[in-house]
């Protein structure tokens, strides 16, 4: 990887262009297969120029998909003068003329707002941490809150972009990582880097200091950079994270399919209805194309059942176990409605769905409940967050406020005031039943969050499952509804479990 990434771009853009899947290396292909949900015909690929976040544009037929490329160590993410970057804070969050200056202070790091101090006074970060360590809490504080949708702008948004980046790909021609941007997104938030400030995994830093002054890095003072240090270590345990499901899940699914196929005792045959005899379960490997994710994702079916014959030598040389690779390898033939959903055996709490917000708004048409099921209401400390909140989930405090007044008569003034409390827990407990509600009575709904029905084709919806040892028709499994483990940290979701 010792070439620039400008070269790295326009390597992948030539191995891509005018070629044909079975033409690129194995490692272009997963990237073409990852992303794509059709990738019969001609493959497209042009730089995308100016201040796009896309680096890569790649069509085939008529679906087209973006994609950053990142490679090396240390990635530079995003840079910016400090001034606009101001001007996008206050037009879009609250910002008082003490944090401004805050930031001023730090990226110009002379003791001066406009950088015109003495050079002798220029602080590196660490030294700027020493001095001014309530500037660099309150700064960290303010981004705290704002993690989220700062990480998108940063990373596959951008100042003026026409084109944000849909995926993430690290990597070169020969070896790389492909990564839903949306997933990236979240996991940075998630966790913090070790640099005097962050935003989430990233480094909000200075350009340039130019401590010891002179002309080269003159012009590269007062301008914030994010840098994302560890990506690619990062990327790799992202990918994991997507891709796979834990190690104790994979190897319950590995043995479940293993009893189908060894065929030893028939009573799993027996519950899907279907002759023993050339059907084989087959484990899924890989992502499917979600309709109303619009993306590849893991599908409800971790394993589903196939027709033909498949050599019993062969069987017996993996045990029992096979995946969709097999699968290929002996031309089965999938049985539609065949797809199982594999829970651990001694799991009691797993995810039945994760829904973020563009996921609710598709499939219930509006975020308002959703938002209210999300609300902080038992800390008053916590309340001030509330503004954050609704942002993210996209709706408005006063149609907010509006809404939950009416739908069970209360009077809520503000969903930050400490005298909301009680208020704020009346919408919490009617959002969850409300959403609830919908659920279990609306029959698309429970079809899409139970057995992937109107997302996945067949055959990976879920039409059995196993779960607690019990091998059973899938059905609409009692559930209660969270906030899910990231709304501490600014990534807000609704999370179903099972109840109990």
């Amino acid at each position: 990887m010792s070439y620039s990434g400008f070269e790295n771009e326009d390597k992948i853009i030539e191995a891509l262009n005018g070629k044909k899947i079975d033409e690129l290396n194995i490692n272009l292909q997963q990237l073409i297969k990852e992303s794509f949900r059709n990738y019969q015909g001609t493959i497209e690929a042009i730089k995308q120029a100016g201040q796009n976040k896309s680096d890569l544009k790649i069509t085939i037929a008529n679906e087209s998909h973006t994609y950053s490329i990142k490679k090396g160590t240390g990635n530079s993410i995003h840079q910016e003068p400090i001034e606009p970057f101001l001007d996008f804070l206050a037009k879009n969050y609250d910002i008082d003329e003490k944090m401004k200056d805050n930031f001023k202070l730090f990226i110009w790091g002379d003791g001066t707002l406009d950088g015109k101090g003495n050079i002798s006074d220029r602080l590196s970060a660490p030294q700027f941490k020493k001095s001014y360590p309530k500037v660099i809490e309150d700064i960290q504080n303010f981004f705290n809150g704002i993690k989220t949708p700062l990480i998108k702008r940063f990373l596959i948004e951008g100042v003026e972009s026409n084109s944000s980046a849909e995926y993430v790909y690290y990597g070169i021609v020969e070896s790389g990582v492909c990564c839903k941007s949306d997933k990236i997104v979240e996991w940075i938030a998630k966790n913090s880097s070790k640099g005097a400030i962050s935003v989430g995994k990233l480094t909000f830093q200075a350009w340039n200091r130019n401590i010891n002054g002179g002309d080269k890095s003159e012009k590269k003072r007062g301008v914030i950079q994010l840098k994302w240090g560890s990506i690619k270590d990062d990327i790799a345990i992202i990918a994991n994270k997507t891709n796979m499901g834990t190690k104790e899940g994979t190897a319950q699914e590995i043995k479940f399919v293993k009893i189908l196929n060894q065929k030893i005792d028939l009573s799993y045959w027996h519950t899907l209805k279907l002759d023993p005899n050339h059907h084989y379960a087959i484990r899924v490997i890989s992502k499917k194309y979600g309709s109303l994710n619009e993306s590849k994702i893991l599908p409800k079916a971790d394993a589903f059942i196939a027709q033909g014959h498949v050599d019993k030598e062969y069987l017996d040389s993996k045990e029992g176990f096979l995946d969709e690779k097999d699968m290929q390898k002996f031309n089965l033939q999938p049985i539609n409605y065949s797809g199982i959903s594999i829970k651990r055996a001694d799991s009691k709490q797993y995810q039945i769905m994760k829904m973020s917000p563009s996921t609710f708004q598709k499939l219930f048409g509006s975020n308002i409940l959703a938002s209210g099921s999300s609300i902080y209401c038992n800390k008053e400390i916590e309340f001030i967050k509330n503004t954050k909140l609704l942002e993210a989930w996209g709706v408005r405090e006063q149609e907010f406020r509006e809404y939950f007044n009416q739908q069970i008569n209360i009077n809520l003034i503000s969903v930050t005031d400490a005298t909301s409390k009680e208020n704020l827990k009346r919408i919490k407990t009617f959002s969850n039943q409300e959403i609830a509600k919908i659920i279990n009575t609306n029959k698309n709904i429970s079809d899409f969050i139970f057995f992937g029905i109107g997302n996945f084709e067949e055959p990976f919806t879920a039409h059995s499952l196993f779960e607690q040892g019990e091998f059973k028709p899938n059905y609409i499994i009692p559930f209660t509804i969270t906030t899910g483990s990231g709304r501490s940290k600014g990534v807000y979701t609704l999370v179903l479990k099972p109840k109990g």
